[in-house]
């Protein structure tokens, strides 16, 4: 008898506790929402002395710290690649600067030091009439010659399809493969793209990201844009002085007048993509 009200004062203690931490969870999500919400204000305020608005739907996203990433050249990656979309065998002409050009019966390929890809070939399939024709061949094209990632997103414009991954778990937002289909049976291939695993080295640092300066910074730099539509973070491939590969954390912002890149470090603008 004496134990169960032993056990039964525990349980409730047990309840209580769970109670009061259960509404310090609360009130300290409250509070956070408060202080974006806050912030997105007083942004909003900035922003529109620069004639700049943040668009109903925008959401501030949280400040983060993301590493540096490396990734290696893989040239065995690059002509096996060729290998399977020119087929038989590879004439191999490589330049002091470092790019490959890689012939083969079906056209010809040229890898770029920093990643950068271009060359023309026959699809040896019957030519795409129409946009989602052109989206399954490429994404047929592209898994077959080993370029396709588990996680890659296809987008088409007409007979133009052009493929994205991800680093990390992030948007690499200039890392992409665009194939463009001529209508009789051959293709265009151009686009930025990198293989293996990145890694961070000893030397390298967390950059900190923060959203609300990389926003005004952008504004100050009086851009073309009266709205501004999404910000999400994530990294862009570029190639140091050594010409090796790295992932830079870069924020892209979204605004009426098309998409923008701000580098997470230095706070400037890097390109509009188009």
């Amino acid at each position: 008898m004496q134990w169960g009200k032993v056990k039964n004062i525990l349980i409730v203690i047990l309840v209580a506790v769970n109670a009061f931490l259960l509404c310090n969870l609360g009130v300290k999500q409250w509070q956070d929402w408060e202080r974006v919400r806050e912030l997105q204000a007083n942004l909003g305020e900035l922003l529109s002395g620069y004639g700049i608005e943040l668009d109903a739907s925008f959401r501030l996203p949280g400040d983060t710290v993301l590493p540096t990433l490396s990734v290696d050249r893989s040239r065995t990656s690059e002509e096996a690649v060729a290998a399977a979309a020119l087929g038989g065998e590879l004439e191999r002409t490589e330049r002091e600067d470092g790019a490959v050009l890689l012939e083969g019966a079906s056209g010809s390929l040229e890898w770029q030091a920093d990643g950068r890809l271009q060359g023309e070939c026959a699809t040896g399939e019957p030519a795409p009439e129409e946009e989602k024709q052109a989206q399954r061949l490429a994404q047929r094209l592209l898994e077959k010659w080993g370029l396709a990632s588990d996680d890659a997103a296809y987008t088409a414009d007409g007979l133009s399809v052009t493929m994205t991954g991800t680093a990390a778990g992030l948007p690499v937002f200039n890392r992409q493969i665009s194939l463009r289909f001529d209508g009789q049976g051959g293709v265009a291939v151009s686009g930025l793209w990198s293989f293996g695993t990145p890694y961070t080295t000893v030397q390298a640092s967390g950059t900190v990201c923060v959203a609300s300066d990389a926003l005004l910074a952008f504004a100050a730099n009086g851009q073309d844009c009266t709205r501004i539509t999404s910000m999400t973070i994530g990294y862009r491939l570029q190639s140091d002085s050594g010409r090796r590969l790295q992932l830079m954390p870069t924020w892209k912002i979204g605004t009426d007048s098309g998409d923008y890149l701000v580098d997470c470090a230095k706070k400037t603008i890097l390109e509009q993509e188009n």
